[in-house]
């Protein structure tokens, strides 16, 4: 389209949290549609299903097409499934990243550093009110400076509103030093400013992940296509 303090894990947790465990998926075309359809009753064409959720295997926001690489869900209470998340890489990101070798948590911080159109894709289980979902992202943030946190709080707040719907999604691209959100397959708010896109692509990528399976997801995922 389209689109962490000490206490910032916590209140993580405390809002949206739980154990980070939960289906995931690779980008890796025909094994992976096999695996998502047996998990998730399968997508139509061009989909491909985190833990019954429809992903589009590619999309193109800030001027690049990226692809699917995998994902995981984000559950409250080790139970309740709040969201699942897409991580998407333009080609000329993954090229790098096959090219350098990196794996494990040299892998994911190359991610989170990369200044490449990259995408976090959430789509909601439940709906949840718009304040809980925009409260857990802005405190997972780390060192990030406060007016851009306020920034990113503001332009979260604009795009969600009062709740979120079961079933919506919400797009986090981030290019340069760029975040688009957005919550359809069009532009809505950006914010600019350095560090914002590497702390919050280390919500989810980090050495302490809000959600494990997400991290998993996107590893098996590059994996299979590095292969």
């Amino acid at each position: 389209p389209t689109l962490p303090n000490p206490m910032s894990a916590k209140r993580h947790e405390q809002l949206m949290t739980g154990a980070s465990t939960g289906l995931l998926v690779c980008a890796a075309a025909i094994a992976a549609i096999a695996v998502a359809s047996s998990l998730g009753g399968g997508g139509a064409a061009g989909e491909l299903v985190i833990d019954g959720l429809a992903f589009p295997q590619s999309l193109r926001t800030a001027g690049a097409t990226q692809q699917l690489m995998g994902g995981g869900t984000r559950y409250k209470y080790g139970a309740v499934k709040v969201y699942a998340v897409g991580v998407y890489l333009d080609s000329g990101g993954v090229a790098t990243l096959k090219r350098s070798g990196k794996r494990g948590q040299a892998l994911f911080d190359a991610v989170s550093g990369s200044r490449t159109a990259k995408t976090l894709l959430l789509r909601f289980h439940r709906s949840v009110g718009g304040k809980a979902v925009v409260d857990a992202l802005r405190d997972a943030l780390k060192g990030v400076s406060k007016p851009l946190v306020e920034r990113f709080e503001a332009a979260l707040k604009a795009v969600l509103g009062e709740s979120v719907a079961r079933g919506a999604q919400l797009y986090l691209t981030c290019k340069a030093d760029s975040l688009y959100v957005s919550d359809a397959a069009a532009p809505g708010q950006t914010v600019g400013g350095k560090g914002l896109c590497l702390a919050l692509f280390g919500v989810y990528l980090g050495k302490q992940p809000v959600s494990q399976a997400v991290k998993d997801g996107f590893e098996a995922g590059f994996a299979a296509l590095a292969a």
